[in-house]
């Protein structure tokens, strides 16, 4: 089922992108213990699978567990940051830990709880699609037209004509995408045309934004590839950062549209 795969998704990808967040962010906060961020990005995605014991542990994944594991990651970093390594490096070293859980933690968690709604199968299936297809046009778009230039301090490649062209690849993916499921017999996840063109229009610009990001973060690194887990490809979050930008906003569309 679509739950099953995304835990499965959402374990690899918070313990090997942990592991590469980390490595990247050592360039500036050099002290950096894997262990915290690591441990809370690990339980954040487990809280989905305790719901199924039901009562109390069912209840706690569902209200404040998140918060409660958030809040426990945030006193472990700053007890070893205080009796460590001290003052020095407590913003650079506490703050990656935090960005760590933000970054991949709690898109992954929120990938789970899409994948629980009653069509969840088919928004990850639109939700990959819409990020992806954006994010292939923005690439083609701006080798063919583009001009200025948005972040050329940190992506060279990356255009304005090509962001432009995120936008009508996000929405192509959606309607090919949401259409898709209903050849082998399974509900879209929606029924109205307008879902799909928000859709769209939101998730397919984070998704180049999301690039964009891990770009910025190798660039502070002085990275070409943030690992060397997928070959061809770079590392995992080479492959995943347009997807972990967009997640927590396509739950929230997921919840509204």
């Amino acid at each position: 089922q679509s739950h099953v795969g995304t835990a499965a998704l959402a374990y690899i990808g918070v313990i090997i992108g942990t592991r590469e967040f980390v490595r990247l962010a050592r360039s500036l906060a050099p002290q950096l213990s894997l262990a915290p961020t690591l441990v809370a990005n690990v339980l954040l995605v487990t809280l989905p699978s305790l719901e199924l014991f039901g009562g109390p542990w069912a209840a706690f994944a569902r209200g404040e567990g998140a918060v409660s594991i958030i809040g426990l990651a945030l006193g472990w970093a700053l007890l070893e940051q205080m009796f460590r390594r001290g003052p020095e490096g407590i913003f650079a070293h506490v703050g990656a830990v935090m960005l760590g859980i933000a970054y991949l933690g709690i898109p992954f968690l929120l990938l789970q709880r899409m994948a629980a709604l009653p069509t969840g199968g088919a928004l990850l299936l639109m939700f990959i699609g819409a990020v992806k297809c954006g994010d292939v046009t923005a690439f083609f778009g701006g080798k063919t037209l583009g001009k200025n230039k948005m972040c050329p301090s940190i992506s060279p490649g990356k255009t304005w004509e090509g962001f432009a062209c995120s936008f009508i690849g996000a929405i192509g993916g959606s309607y090919l995408f949401m259409w898709l499921p209903t050849t082998w017999g399974a509900a879209p996840a929606f029924s109205g045309w307008w879902q799909p063109v928000v859709w769209g229009l939101v998730l397919g610009p984070l998704g180049v934004l999301g690039d964009l990001a891990e770009s910025c973060m190798k660039r502070a690194a002085g990275a070409k590839d943030s690992g060397a887990s997928m070959p061809g490809f770079g590392g995992m979050l080479d492959v995943l950062d347009a997807l972990i930008i967009a997640a927590p906003a396509a739950y929230l569309l997921a919840r509204l549209l």
